[in-house]
């Protein structure tokens, strides 16, 4: 059975922790998931999940604000990597924030992330900058390279 992708709900945070918690080495907390899932943090954020049989085995969780939106966090379960689970909720989530009015969607990554820049560039994300020693990591601190990709109902489509 395919993986279906559907709104995160409160009784998802903890999962989507633990989910974090297995690929990404300082993974967001339970009550910032909480907070998401609820969609009581006063901000514009949410979340999309990856499930197959009631098993969740990925996250996107990404916002808008006016016309822009913003992939804020996207994991996927180590057994299910490289299948494209990561590709399917990115355009789940890129999805979402067209039907809501966004035109450009922006996104940070890992320099070393050479399996999520390769996936990113495919979906025809470009590269907008660099922000230096923003990521911690073991023995100091890397690069996030700053990405983004218009979206339909652009100008350019408008006109």
């Amino acid at each position: 059975m395919p993986h279906s992708i559907r709104p995160a709900v409160p009784i998802d945070a903890g999962t989507l922790a633990a989910v974090d918690a297995s690929v990404n080495s300082h993974p967001w907390s339970d009550a910032q998931f909480t907070a998401v899932c609820a969609g009581t943090d006063g901000s514009p954020a949410w979340a999309l999940v990856a499930a197959d049989d009631g098993r969740i085995d990925g996250f996107v969780v990404a916002s808008r604000v006016l016309d822009e939106a913003s992939i804020l966090s996207i994991a996927v379960v180590p057994r299910q990597q490289r299948n494209g689970l990561g590709r399917s909720l990115l355009l789940a989530a890129i999805a979402r924030a067209e039907r809501e009015g966004a035109v450009r969607c922006l996104l940070e990554v890992r320099e070393t992330n050479a399996a999520a820049r390769r996936l990113y560039t495919e979906i025809g994300f470009a590269l907008d900058g660099v922000r230096k020693n923003y990521y911690p990591r073991e023995g100091g601190r890397e690069d996030a390279l700053l990405m983004s990709r218009e979206l339909k109902g652009t100008a350019n489509e408008r006109a």
